[in-house]
Order: structure tokens, then C-alpha cells, then sequence
């Protein structure tokens, strides 16, 4: 898969990895990965995420299996902040 379509924008999202040209971050895309069966979770995440194509989706799930820790501590660190000031 491409890496070219991921990428981070200091402007966008905290800097965290994001499908290019959209505000989806890859830690986004990994949370509909956990909550789906790895059969059928590509469909199921671009029907939840009308806006991107498969591809994206391939891309961005490549990049977590990458950079595991990096997506990983992202998603710690959002579930402590929810867990402290809830939903925003």
C-alpha cells in the first residue's frame, strides 16, 4: 500500500497521521478496525466513513500494523482525556 496517503500536518488533527486530504487520523480508522471482524472491516469502516475509498482505508490500517505503538499511544492518551473531561 501507499504511504503517500498518509501523512501529518501540524495544522491538522494534533500532527497525528491522517489520510491525505481529509481530518480522518489513522488512530480513527484503527478504532472501527477494533470494534469490526478483520473479514468484511474495510466495507464496513468506508460505510461508516462514506468519504474515504478503500484504499484509504487499506492505507491507513497498513500504517497502524507500521507504527502500532505510535497509533496505540494515541488512542491511550484519548481514552485517559475522555475518561477525565468526557465527550467534548
Amino acid at each position: 500500500m501507499s504511504p503517500v496517503l498518509i501523512e501529518r500536518r501540524e495544522d491538522v488533527c494534533r500532527g497525528s497521521p491522517i489520510i491525505k486530504g481529509t481530518r480522518i487520523r489513522v488512530a480513527d480508522v484503527v478504532r472501527y478496525y477494533r470494534l469490526l471482524a478483520r473479514e468484511m472491516v474495510i466495507e464496513r469502516i468506508v460505510q461508516a466513513l462514506p468519504h474515504l475509498t478503500p484504499e484509504q482505508v487499506r492505507a491507513a490500517l497498513d500504517y497502524y500494523d507500521r507504527h502500532r505503538d505510535e497509533i496505540e499511544r494515541e488512542l491511550r492518551e484519548e481514552d485517559r482525556l475522555f475518561a477525565e473531561h468526557g465527550e467534548p
